[in-house]
């Protein structure tokens, strides 16, 4: 039992380390709390807290194929993930926001997705796993118990730690909400689609050149 509540600690500050860094999801995140919708902006972190979770499965679970698979196709992921992010840039900076309105279930859902896509077309997050992983001393986690007892709690500690982060950035960034208005807001938008944008094309170049 000790055991496992080690592994579960392990994940918790592995899914906060790796949800910490701004990158276009944080970036999501923040303009959604900004237009006074915190529970959405978490939501929003959660589509992107599942990817964690999925990569640091992978990690956990020992799948040497999966990394080579990945590995091979470095090139298509991020393809994938810069256009991804290419279109919600877009979607952003057309858009023209109001306080007044409020998100349909169906908006939600899809920027859900559009996160979690994010993060499972970003191989940079499974071998941020790895490393912390390596780093933790705790290696391939199916060679000693072979019903999975460490890498269970491993996963879902990372999960709770990244849907931990997300929940505390909404809350933070609500104490900002009284300054904004309508053109404030586009404003916003439009920072957030240029900075989402440069990171697509940051993603794109090393894909194509590297």
């Amino acid at each position: 039992m000790s055991q496992s509540i080690s592994y579960a600690l392990w994940g918790l500050s592995f899914g906060i380390l790796l949800s910490v860094p701004v990158g276009p999801v944080n970036i999501i995140c923040l303009r959604r709390a900004l237009f006074g919708r915190s529970f959405d902006a978490f939501l929003l972190g959660l589509g992107a807290a599942l990817g964690d979770a999925f990569y640091a499965a992978l990690a956990a679970f020992g799948m040497h194929a999966v990394f080579q698979l990945i590995e091979a196709h470095d090139t298509s992921l991020k393809l994938i993930g810069g256009c991804i992010m290419i279109v919600f840039a877009w979607r952003i900076w057309t858009s023209h926001p109001h306080l007044s309105e409020s998100p349909e279930t169906g908006e939600l859902v899809k920027g859900m997705a559009g996160t979690f896509l994010m993060t499972v077309t970003n191989p940079g997050v499974f071998l941020g796993f790895v490393g912390l992983y390596g780093l933790a001393g705790i290696g391939s986690l199916t060679e000693a118990d072979g019903l999975h007892a460490g890498a269970t709690p491993l996963v879902a500690g990372v999960f709770v730690g990244a849907g931990l982060w997300w929940g505390l950035l909404a809350l933070l960034t609500k104490s900002f909400r009284d300054k904004i208005n309508d053109r404030l807001l586009e404003i916003l938008n439009h920072i957030s689609a240029s900075l989402i944008g440069l990171f697509a094309l940051i993603t794109l170049l090393s894909a194509l050149i590297l």
